[in-house]
């Protein structure tokens, strides 16, 4: 894990994990900080009142700022005395209190739960009926809409992290026209698979 220092106000602590919006890379989405408590307390608060954080990554100096959207902090005290604070989006978190229907947001440092973690999400944020097995088309569907999905840049650290906001009529319309045009990553859930070996009928 490579640490880049951090600072803000006259204090130092040190980053392990940075995404920030990817045409703006001084609006940070998600943030881990380590060091002494107080100062990483005080990085998290310049942030978070827009004072402002500075920080050189391979050569190039950002002058970070929290993006227009809500965050969790959750913090850890180390037993060495440190203590280590991560920063997310509120949108990122199961059950959100955030109020944006049509948003969330994914984060992940492993690429093999990434469309769990998005049709979990998403699953969450609607009412239409979604079924697991179309979590790889849905994906496919975000991409194809413009604004519907957006890959965060990763400064530091190996997660990874996408916004995503979406017209929920319009998703019902795709998701309707699919099922009418019979493509077969979404009727495949439908189809009559009969008996399932011990005489009662197979739906899944």
């Amino acid at each position: 894990m490579k640490l880049y220092p951090i600072h803000a106000m006259g204090i130092q602590a040190y980053c392990s994990d940075l995404i920030v919006d990817p045409t703006d890379l001084e609006t940070v989405y998600l943030i881990s900080v380590a060091g002494y408590q107080a100062t990483v307390k005080g990085i998290v608060a310049n942030l978070l009142e827009h004072y402002g954080i500075s920080i050189e990554i391979e050569g190039s100096n950002h002058y970070l700022t929290r993006a227009s959207l809500g965050y969790k902090a959750l913090m850890k005290k180390l037993p060495s005395g440190y203590a280590h604070a991560v920063l997310l989006p509120k949108l990122a978190l199961a059950k959100s209190d955030d109020q944006r229907q049509n948003t969330f947001f994914v984060v992940t440092d492993n690429s093999d739960e990434l469309l769990t973690l998005f049709f979990r999400h998403l699953d969450e944020k609607t009412e239409i009926p979604l079924h697991p097995s179309w979590d790889r088309w849905l994906w496919k569907t975000f991409e194809a809409q413009e604004g519907w999905l957006l890959e965060a840049k990763t400064l530091a650290g190996s997660c990874r992290g996408y916004l995503f906001e979406f017209n929920q009529k319009q998703l019902h319309d795709l998701i309707t026209e699919a099922i009418r045009n019979g493509i077969p990553e979404v009727i495949g859930c439908m189809e009559w698979k009969g008996e399932n070996g011990n005489g009662e009928l197979d739906f899944s």
